[in-house]
């Protein structure tokens, strides 16, 4: 397990101190195991001992502050801010410090620890600014100390520390203590990115406690059965005011939401919840309800949208944890990004197959010059992937999967014999308006069809030796917006990933709208038989009204 954790050193003295500390012999000295030691020795008590320290760009190691002075100076002369110099001001970041720690359970040896120390700064600086660093092996855990200047060796200008270098940091760190053997704290958590720092903090809890109500929502039947199933739930509920307000217990909720900010309409409401869990009338007991809950959340964390082969050439690393695979993020913008094994199944050839949605976020690092280091979108990774391979994009259309859980809703009511109430209705009218959404979705998935074929049409007649084809043909991409130079076989290759898409989801619709007529057939013979035992009859069999 390694962990990463970030100095800023400001003035001259504090730069010599920090230097001469993780350079101290009783810190880094090691018994030396191997006589081809790239490490520089020296002789005590008789026996050899390796330093464990090194440097880049730095002429001697003991006097790296003197050296990263010297480059600072210069550039201070040379861009005209010798008077507002950090060396003069002490406001400024003369140096970063960099501590990176290793768990003993790692198995790591000092020398491999030290080169993923010197991989990870030499990643995240590009190579452009000197560098001092030092293994420590004098306690349990074994942990580098890399020093580096502010100032770039080539240009003379100044690396800024920006609000996601930390997290650029931490993901390159990680890489190569995982391709070495470490074992990797899964730290990733939805929106981590700084681009949604401030909408996790307004919006992260809001989604999870709309998650919580949706399932409270179906589970309970009247107001005390709501808020104690909340409680089990770890949602806190105020009906005491104006609103009602929400909180999780299990995050680090300082404030309070009120309904009002998670549904305009008043979903959340004391008087619509109330309107709402009176129409149940059969539920899950108190004692399932988090369990059940849980269920329902893993189900749908390992929902995909998007399914491709990744070919054995486009991995670069397989950890314990994931892989790691070689893409193309722009142009001359080569890096790797990580799938998770969660999201990644090995198949028998070799090959693999990765699982996706497309609000998924993976991380990007480009191992040449770390400032091109971001966020990717998942449907922006499957598209880059599958432009790389060749391979087709099998998606899963994200209606399968809202329609698979009204239909567990069904079932549920089926097997209690509930098919004949408010409960049951509700049921419907949702599992109807999703259908409707779906159709819609099929037909703007037949416009997009219907475009992409005839663009297609129109590229392959452009090749026409008849040249009133060729001149219709041109006539129609002119008028769609598309140039006669496009790739044809891209857009043959949409087609067939569309066709596949929309082919799944009418087979969905189809299967489910028998199964409702099903679920309206027995309730129908359910009504009517309740019809038949509340009357009575005459020995002829005649209702007797």
């Amino acid at each position: 397990m390694v962990v990463t954790k970030v100095l800023q050193i400001k003035n001259v003295n504090k730069l010599h101190q920090a230097v001469k500390y993780i350079l101290n012999d009783a810190k880094t000295l090691e018994l030396s195991q191997d006589s081809n030691n790239t490490f520089p020795v020296t002789l005590k008590d008789g026996q050899l001992y390796q330093q464990l320290i090194s440097g880049h760009l730095i002429a001697n190691p003991k006097y790296a502050a003197d050296e990263m002075i010297l480059t600072k100076k210069l550039a201070d002369q040379r861009l005209g801010r010798i008077e507002k110099s950090d060396l003069i001001t002490g406001k400024g970041v003369l140096a970063h410090h960099i501590i990176q720690s290793f768990s003993p359970d790692d198995n790591l040896t000092p020398e491999e620890i030290h080169e993923i120390g010197r991989k990870t700064v030499l990643e995240l600086t590009g190579g452009h600014y000197e560098m001092v660093m030092a293994t420590h092996v004098d306690k349990n855990h074994i942990h580098n100390h890399i020093i580096f200047t502010t100032t770039n060796s080539t240009t003379l200008r100044k690396f800024r520390w920006q609000k996601g270098t930390k997290h650029a940091l931490e993901k390159i760190s990680d890489k190569y203590a995982e391709i070495a053997g470490a074992k990797i704290i899964d730290k990733e958590k939805p929106f981590d990115h700084t681009r949604y720092e401030a909408y996790q903090k307004k919006n992260v809890f809001k989604l999870e406690i709309k998650s919580r109500l949706e399932f409270l929502l179906k589970q309970s039947t009247t107001l005390e059965d709501f808020k104690e199933k909340a409680k089990a739930l770890d949602l806190a509920v105020d009906f005491s005011g104006k609103y009602v307000k929400y909180k999780l217990l299990d995050r680090q909720q300082e404030r309070n939401t009120r309904d009002s900010t998670l549904s305009k309409k008043g979903r959340y409401s004391l008087e619509s919840i109330t309107e709402r869990v009176a129409k149940n009338e059969v539920v899950l007991p108190l004692e399932d309800i988090k369990s059940a809950y849980h269920l329902e959340q893993a189900e749908k964390a390992d929902d995909f949208e998007t399914r491709l082969t990744i070919e054995t050439w486009q991995v670069a690393e397989e950890t314990r944890s994931g892989i790691y695979l070689n893409i193309d993020y722009g142009v001359r913008n080569h890096g790797t990004i990580k799938i998770p094994y969660r999201q990644v199944e090995k198949k028998e050839d070799g090959n693999f197959e990765i699982f996706i949605k497309r609000s998924d976020f993976f991380y990007f690092l480009n191992p040449d010059k770390s400032e091109n280091d971001r966020f990717v979108r998942g449907d922006t990774l499957v598209k880059q992937l599958a432009y790389d391979s060749g391979e087709y994009i099998l998606k899963k259309n994200p209606a399968i999967s809202k329609l698979d859980q009204l239909v567990k809703e069904f079932e549920f009511l089926a097997d209690h014999h509930i098919t004949n109430s408010e409960q049951f209705q509700e049921t419907a009218t949702r599992f109807m308006k999703q259908l409707d959404e779906t159709d819609t979705i099929l037909e703007k998935i037949d416009q997009r069809m219907d475009c992409l074929n005839k663009i297609s049409a129109a590229l392959h007649e452009v090749q026409s030796e008849d040249g009133t084809r060729r001149q219709t043909a041109l006539a129609v991409l002119a008028e769609l917006g598309i140039s006669s130079d496009s790739n044809v076989a891209a857009i043959d290759k949409e087609l067939v990933e569309l066709t596949v898409e929309r082919n799944a989801l009418k087979e969905k619709v189809k299967n489910l709208t028998r199964d409702y007529k099903t679920y309206e057939e027995i309730k129908e013979n359910i009504k009517q038989r309740q019809n038949i035992s509340d009357n009575k009859f005459d020995k002829n069999n005649n209702i007797i009204r």
